[in-house]
């Protein structure tokens, strides 16, 4: 085996390698950026829904993009999330697909822009107020 420039010649390429080191380089402000937008978008879901949604339950998840939502309050049944689908057109996982303690919550993904994790609050917000 030659090297050249302490490259193997003989080597395939290795594209992994390369990644890896690339973000190992040049990955932590791209990943500070990332955990910033995560943060603002945790502390915006809990405004909004203080703000619309008050009597949903939310404990702001330490660390995971991922907020599950106790809607057991709002009489919306089991699975609140078809409920929203259908009548506020707005998508969440099913509580009730992870299990029996599941019912009556949503889970929610908050890695998305500020504009729509609030219209998706905004529609949820819009169906509870319709069928009170």
């Amino acid at each position: 085996m030659t090297t050249e420039t302490g490259t193997l010649r003989d080597e395939p390429f290795r594209p992994e390698i390369v990644a890896s080191e690339v973000a190992f380089r040049a990955g932590v402000p791209w990943l500070d950026e990332l955990l910033g937008g995560l943060d603002a978008n945790r502390s915006l879901l809990a405004t909004l829904l203080s703000s619309s949604l008050p009597d949903v339950g939310y404990r702001p998840p330490a660390a995971t993009y991922l907020a599950w939502l106790d809607c057991r309050s709002l009489a919306l049944g089991d699975d609140p999330a078809a409920v929203l689908l259908e009548r506020g057109r707005v998508a969440f996982s099913p509580g009730p697909a992870f299990g029996a303690p599941g019912k009556g919550f949503v889970r929610l993904n908050f890695a998305t822009s500020p504009a729509i994790l609030t219209e998706a609050v905004e529609r949820f917000a819009r169906v509870v107020t319709s069928s009170s």
